[in-house]
């Protein structure tokens, strides 16, 4: 029986006094990629913020590997497995590639740097290349690179995409596309998404928001 990770059960949220989504119920199983699609407005970005507790004004339960994290702020998700990738992904201007690297690795061993190091390099090899390079400096798609690579260094298994592709240029969603297959046996990925293209190459599952809510 494949484990679920993620259960939403009668979830209303939204932003003060609106509710955006009502009782909203929902699984997501362990190495599946479920997509979430509907029109602008439908609620998606609401509902991966409510996930990950950047909204936190809401009604029903949210259980994370069979524990309640309701009342848990975001950093305490990644300590339990759980990451948040925002729209346009995260990179600090004023930091160079490799000052954003010693961030990541922050209290790990010399060993687990090396091996993540390895590992980022290895997804996304210009950035090795770049390490010198301010975040300001970078372009849409190598910030991306550079915010998927934080992802891997943060360690966990669950992952919340909010439109990774979101104004890139085609060559790069494809790359992005490839990086999403190569993780789809080793993480958990639940992932707002606009381009029906991304959509229907990485998706094990489509939740379409608006006949999901009706």
């Amino acid at each position: 029986m494949i484990e679920t990770v993620l259960e939403l059960n009668n979830i209303s949220t939204g932003y003060q006094e609106k509710i955006i989504l009502d009782k909203i119920s929902l699984t997501v199983k362990r190495n599946e990629t479920l997509a979430i699609i509907g029109q602008n407005g439908s609620g998606k970005s609401t509902l991966l913020k409510t996930i990950a507790r950047i909204i936190s004004d809401n009604s029903g339960y949210i259980n994370f590997k069979t524990e309640k994290i309701d009342k848990l702020a975001t950093h305490k998700l990644r300590e339990k497995g759980l990451s948040y990738f925002v729209q346009g992904g995260l990179v600090f201007t004023s930091l160079t590639v490799k000052e954003h690297f010693n961030l990541a690795f922050k209290g790990k061993s010399k060993v687990k740097k090396k091996a993540l190091l390895e590992e980022c390099y290895k997804q996304f090899p210009d950035l090795e290349k770049l390490e010198n390079s301010l975040g300001g400096n970078l372009s849409g798609g190598q910030r991306q690179m550079l915010s998927f690579a934080m992802l891997i260094a943060q360690e966990t298994d669950v992952w919340l995409l909010d439109e990774p592709t979101a104004g890139l240029a085609p060559k790069m969603v494809e790359q992005v596309i490839d990086f999403l297959k190569r993780m789809e046996s080793k993480k958990t990925i639940v992932i707002v998404e606009h381009n029906d293209k991304v959509v229907g190459e990485i998706a094990t599952r489509v939740i379409d928001l608006d006949k999901f809510k009706n």
